[in-house]
């Protein structure tokens, strides 16, 4: 029952190539009008995920950061042993992916070692590549360039009708600026390229010691939440807080 259960789910990911809300829609409707700076073109963030988990490597260590496309992430990770997968779960702690894979790395630094962060967590924590470099701690960082703050995002879709607040991000190439510190740096904007690259990464990752920051050019899709009642009012259980809703 476990294995049939398993193969339906898989299935179900293999299907569902791109979000499919009505602001999902529409993003992907304005991406088509649109050229990244590198010059291809935006990605769905379930489609990269999917090509992302074929070309992992075994004996993998993978971290997520906060923000939506990680909320989608957990989907599409895939772990043969324990001490695998690093979470930052419901704390909310933003910029968390790079520092937590770096110090995997570094209590085992004969497994690959890989980080997902949106550009805004990454945007907390891309400093801490200068860290990685300096001291010969070799990762593989995927960031997932969007534009925008999408776990806030999404919570203005649900609860604000899209009355949106400092929700979009006006960013640099991260690969750029990853080269710009001393690591390499790899700008993916076609789907095919998405798996060759992570393989490239990892490869100079083990056995070149160097630290690359993978740039993947994602549509404004949104996926589901890490928690669904973010903004919902809280249930007061005891007497003395009832008047405090």
């Amino acid at each position: 029952m476990i294995a049939s259960e398993k193969a339906a789910w898989e299935r179900e990911l293999d299907e569902w190539t791109h979000e499919k809300d009505p602001f999902s829609l529409d993003a992907i409707d304005e991406a088509q009008g649109e050229t990244p700076f590198s010059g291809g073109e935006y990605l769905h963030p379930r489609q990269v995920l999917r090509e992302l988990e074929k070309a992992m490597p075994e004996d993998v260590m993978v971290s997520t950061d906060i923000g939506n496309i990680n909320a989608v992430a957990h989907s599409y990770l895939r772990f043969e042993k324990p001490r695998s997968f690093f979470a930052p779960m419901s704390f909310g702690n933003c910029g968390y992916a790079l520092p937590t894979i770096m110090g995997a790395k570094v209590a085992a630094p004969h497994r690959p070692a890989v980080a997902y962060a949106g550009d805004g967590a990454w945007g907390m924590s891309l400093m801490e590549t200068m860290t990685a470099v300096r001291h010969d701690i070799p990762v593989t960082a995927v960031v997932f360039h969007n534009r925008q703050w999408g776990a806030e995002k999404k919570n203005q879709v649900e609860f604000y009708n899209r009355r949106f607040v400092a929700g979009e991000l006006d960013n640099q190439s991260f690969a750029e600026i990853g080269r710009a510190m001393g690591a390499e740096g790899i700008t993916v904007d076609r789907l095919e390229d998405v798996g060759p690259a992570l393989k490239k990464a990892v490869d100079m990752q083990m056995n070149e010691g160097k630290t690359c920051i993978i740039e993947i050019m994602c549509t404004r899709e949104l996926g589901d939440p890490f928690r669904r009642d973010a903004l919902k009012k809280p249930v007061r259980l005891l007497e003395k807080y009832q008047d405090y809703v």
